[in-house]
C-alpha cells in the first residue's frame, strides 16, 4: 500500500485545528480543591479526556474510560500492540499573556493557547495521523492503543492508574517531547529547602512574605514579596533602578506601612531554566542586599545569590555529569515564605550516577547550618531513563524521522520528561523539531501549524511501517 503522506496530513489541518480549539477551550489544570471519587485529579482534566475520547467515538474507533484516571482509543488487533501516551492536563497559565490561554488565537501561523504544543496540539497530530490511515483504507496488523493521561504534568496518577489496570504495550512512543527522537530522560526529583535557622527581630528590615511559582515543573515568571521596617523609600528607588539595570518589569507600593514588591521575569519549562528569567530569583537577587538579618536573610541569600541562575547545581553542590546523559538540571520552581514557615521547592532533573538521597546529603553538608533539604519519594519511574540508539524500535523511528526530513541527527538524551519513561523501550518522539521555538509552559504557549501538520505525517508513517 502506497500513501502520499504529507498529502493525506496536509487534508487532516481544518478538521484538526477545529477539535484543537475545543480541546484548548477546556482549562484542564489538575486542581486537588475540587478532586472527588468521580474527578480524581478535578473536573478539567477529566472534561479534556471526555472531549478527546468523544472525537474518536465520532470517527468509530474503539474507546474506554479508566474511571476518569486515564483512557484508551484501540485501533487493530494481534498480539503485539503499538502504544502512543498522550496527555490533556496542563499547565497553570501565569500572568502576561496577551491573550486569553484558554481561547485558541491563530496568529501569523502559529495557534496560541494553553496546550497547542504541550501536548493537546501534538496528541491531536498523532490522533489525526491514525485517523487519516483508517480513512485511507490502512489495517493494521497490530493493536494501536492511545493512552491518554490526565495528570501528567503533577504526579502522573493516569498512567500508574492505567498500567495497574492494563499490561504494557510492546513498544511505546510519546508525542510529548522532541525530534529526532529522545530516546533517554533524566531522572526526576523535587527537592524542598527548608530554612531552620531563628529570626532576628533587631534587624532593620523584614521579610514578612515572599511568594513566586505555582507548580516546581516550570521556571515562575512572577514574584511578590512584602517587607516591613525602615527606609522603606530607599528601597522602592532602589529597586526601580534594579528593574532599569535588569531589563525586567514590576512594582514598588506602600501599603499600611509596609513595601509590596512586583516583579515579571519570563517563564520556561524547567527542563530549560536558562531559556527562562526566574521571578522568585531574580527579587530574590534583589532583597538580599538589603538589611535583613537571620532566617529572611537566608532564605534570601540562598535564593538570590547560591542558587540564583544556577542552572546545573554547581554552586549549590549537586552537580553531576554522565558520559551518555550529560549533565544534571537545577530549577527552583516554588518559593515561600511567610509567618514560621519559609521553603524553596527544586525541580531537579538528574543524570545518571546521581539520587534524590545523594543531592539532598550534598545540600545538607554545604548549608545544614541554615537549612535542611528533603525530597518526596517517587517510583521508579523517576529515575535515569535510556535505551540504547541500537534498539530496532529506535531505528525504526528514526529511519522514519530521516526519510521525510533529511535530517540525520543523532538522537538526544532530554532533561524534560514525558509518558515514555514508564515503558521499559518508551521514547518521546516529537513534535518540536530542531531548532523550532519551544514555548511548552511558557506564556504565550504555541505552536506553528506546518511543525503539527508535518508531525502527522512523520507520525501517520511510523504507525503504518510498524503495524503493517
Amino acid at each position: 500500500m502506497k500513501l502520499a503522506y504529507q498529502q493525506l496530513a496536509n487534508e487532516q489541518e481544518a478538521a484538526l485545528l477545529k477539535d484543537l480549539a475545543d480541546l484548548i477551550a477546556i482549562d484542564s489544570v489538575r486542581d486537588m480543591s475540587k478532586a472527588t471519587a468521580e474527578y480524581p485529579v478535578g473536573p478539567g482534566p477529566v472534561k479534556a479526556l471526555d472531549k478527546f475520547l468523544a472525537f474518536a467515538q465520532r470517527d468509530g474507533f474503539a474507546v474506554e474510560n479508566l474511571d476518569n484516571y486515564a483512557g484508551t482509543i484501540s485501533w487493530g488487533t494481534g498480539e503485539e500492540e503499538l502504544g502512543i501516551a498522550i496527555h490533556v492536563d496542563v499547565v497553570p497559565p501565569d500572568l502576561g499573556w496577551q491573550s486569553d490561554p484558554f481561547k485558541m488565537t491563530i496568529k501569523n501561523g502559529r495557534v496560541y493557547g494553553r496546550g497547542s504544543s504541550d501536548n493537546k496540539g501534538p496528541a491531536l497530530a498523532c490522533y489525526y495521523a491514525a485517523l487519516a490511515l483508517k480513512k485511507a483504507g490502512f489495517v493494521p496488523r497490530k493493536k494501536i492503543t492511545f493512552i491518554i493521561g490526565t495528570d501528567e504534568e503533577t504526579d502522573w496518577v493516569g498512567m500508574k492508574y492505567y498500567l495497574q489496570k492494563r499490561p504494557a504495550p510492546t513498544w511505546l512512543f510519546s508525542p510529548d517531547s522532541s525530534f529526532p527522537l529522545v530516546n533517554g530522560q533524566a531522572g526526576l526529583a523535587v527537592l524542598k529547602t527548608t530554612f531552620t535557622r531563628a529570626q532576628s527581630p533587631a534587624a532593620p528590615l523584614k521579610l514578612v512574605s515572599f511568594k513566586s511559582g505555582q507548580a516546581t515543573n516550570m521556571v515562575p515568571a512572577s514574584a511578590t514579596a512584602t517587607i516591613a521596617g525602615t527606609g522603606l523609600l530607599e528601597v522602592k528607588e532602589r529597586f526601580g533602578t534594579f528593574l532599569t539595570q535588569t531589563g525586567l518589569s514590576g512594582k514598588a507600593s506602600r501599603n499600611r506601612g509596609q513595601l509590596d514588591l512586583f516583579l515579571e521575569g519570563t517563564a520556561a519549562h524547567a527542563s530549560i531554566p536558562f531559556e527562562g528569567k526566574n521571578g522568585g530569583s531574580y527579587l530574590a537577587k534583589f532583597l538580599k542586599d538589603l538589611a535583613f538579618a537571620g532566617r529572611d536573610l537566608d532564605f534570601l541569600t540562598f535564593a538570590g545569590d547560591k542558587d540564583f541562575a544556577d542552572y546545573y547545581g554547581e554552586k549549590i553542590g549537586i552537580a553531576n555529569t554522565d558520559p551518555q546523559m550529560g549533565r544534571s538540571i537545577n530549577c527552583p520552581g516554588v518559593f515561600f515564605y511567610e509567618g514560621a514557615e519559609g521553603y524553596i521547592k527544586s525541580d531537579i532533573r538528574y543524570s545518571r550516577g546521581s539520587s534524590p538521597e545523594k543531592m539532598c546529603a550534598q545540600l545538607n553538608a554545604n548549608w545544614g547550618s541554615f537549612s535542611n533539604t528533603d525530597f518526596q519519594p517517587y517510583e521508579d519511574f523517576e529515575k535515569p531513563h535510556y535505551v540504547p540508539e541500537d534498539d530496532p524500535f529506535v531505528q525504526k523511528l528514526l529511519a522514519v524521522y530521516r526519510k521525510q526530513t533529511g535530517d540525520c541527527s543523532k538522537p538526544i538524551v532530554s532533561a524534560g520528561a514525558n509518558y515514555g519513561r514508564f515503558f521499559k523501550n518508551g521514547l518521546g518522539f516529537g513534535p518540536a523539531f530542531p531548532g523550532s521555538l519551544d514555548s511548552a509552559h511558557a506564556i504565550n504557549e504555541s505552536v506553528a501549524i506546518a511543525d503539527l501538520i508535518k508531525s502527522m505525517a512523520i507520525y501517520m508513517e511510523c504507525i503504518y511501517e510498524i503495524c503493517q
